[in-house]
């Protein structure tokens, strides 16, 4: 046990030493952090976004211009007004906008008459920022017309059996004017709270789990390398006409690379909640124990790798795919919710999605311990399998 304990001080005080390690390891994840978490803030700012909406009003009436006021009056749009063609050209005065909506003439008749009316959109399909968000808002206030017009329908319908004698497509525009200015108010709101008494979140949030699982793997990929490095060199087969036991020397190793693995994580975490104000969930408990059997898993991977390799290039063109395909398929580039069902089930055969799975739950949705059992239980199996596939199949000397 003394031979295993100091195996793994030796090699935890060689990377505490190397201060390009340390740049890889923290410096490095937090710079991506930082870069991908400003990017996205506007979104995060008051759980809004601000769009520009280019506007084109051709009719003039007033259903479109109730509808215009609409838009205006819609705190996350800012309305440009503009003519057809820069609306179809989404340009105007040399700036480009993503959507573009053209209100035309007849609009307010066809509302008024019960006929079909129709609002003309354009949208640049190379845009996924504002577009879906200005598309969602139009679509809602052109549902939200539908129904008042309707109603305001079946009031001229009843008003015509009280007085028959009145001037029906009088009453109708009045009441389809009188229903298009009802858009400017919205008496039906919803009140938005988040679950687990999490207070709101910040890009940092969302970010700094995916980001930092990501590069414990990385980190995990490069002690690997070392590891070939000192089998390719003889140093391995040295040590073992040494009076240390192959497991003391190998379980050395993967000892301080699982601490130095804690340790990352953990570093990014804190240094996120202390200067970025990053939320932590309301379970260190479960926190802890995301983090380690994240670790874990992580390491019996790193060890199964090197296991599986002959030489360092080949382990490092393995490692890199491996960690890069994981971290696309797990989670840590983009969360799991938006791609297609099957997408999410092959995810889940990698050890980010478990663990963004746990994390998230904690940090996001403010859940406790007992909600990432089953995800931490699933990486204790996943890294159990590595690890004795990866100590069976490891070899001390290199093999030509």
């Amino acid at each position: 046990m003394r031979n295993l304990w100091n195996v793994t001080i030796k090699d935890m005080l060689i990377v505490g030493k190397d201060r390009g390690a340390w740049i890889f390891l923290l410096i490095t994840p937090l710079i991506v952090i930082t870069v991908a978490s400003f990017a996205l803030g506007p979104a995060f700012e008051g759980g809004s976004i601000e769009a520009e909406l280019l506007l084109a009003d051709e009719d003039g009436g007033a259903v479109s211009s109730g509808l215009v006021e609409a838009f205006r009056k819609n705190e996350n749009v800012v309305v440009v007004d503009a003519g057809r063609g820069e609306c179809e050209a989404l340009e105007k005065d040399g700036q480009e906008y993503e959507v573009a909506l053209v209100i035309p003439a007849g609009f307010s008749g066809a509302v008024e008459a019960g006929g079909r009316a129709e609002l003309e959109v354009f949208v640049d399909p190379n845009s996924n920022i504002t577009r879906p968000f200005l598309v969602s808002v139009i679509q809602g206030t052109a549902s939200r017309l539908s129904a008042v017009e309707v109603a305001a329908k079946v009031s001229v319908l009843e008003v015509m059996k009280v007085a028959p004698g009145a001037d029906a497509a009088a009453v109708a525009g009045t009441a389809a004017a009188a229903a298009a200015s009802e858009l400017e108010d919205e008496p039906v709101q919803a009140a938005i709270s988040n679950v687990g008494g999490v207070e709101d979140l910040n890009p940092f949030d969302t970010q700094a789990p995916g980001y930092s699982v990501m590069f414990m793997l990385f980190g995990v990929m490069t002690a690997a390398e070392g590891l070939l490095l000192e089998r390719e060199s003889g140093t391995l087969g040295r040590l073992l006409v040494a009076p240390v036991s192959r497991a003391s020397i190998l379980g050395g190793k993967l000892l301080a690379q699982f601490a130095i693995a804690i340790l990352q994580i953990t570093l990014l975490f804190t240094v996120g909640h202390f200067v970025f104000g990053m939320n932590l969930g309301n379970s260190i408990a479960g926190l802890a124990l995301m983090i380690v059997v994240t670790a874990w898993t992580a390491t019996a991977f790193g060890i199964l790798l090197a296991s599986m390799v002959k030489t360092r290039r080949q382990l490092s063109a393995v490692g890199i795919l491996s960690v890069l395909l994981m971290s696309a398929l797990g989670g840590s580039w983009w969360p799991l919710d938006i791609v297609p069902e099957f997408m999410r089930q092959l995810g889940h055969l990698t050890i980010n999605a478990w663990a963004l799975d746990g994390l998230n739950d904690l940090i996001l949705r403010g859940k406790g311990l007992d909600a990432v059992l089953p995800e931490a239980g699933v990486l204790l199996a996943y890294g159990a399998v590595c690890f004795i596939i990866g100590i069976r199949m490891f070899r001390f000397r290199s093999v030509s």
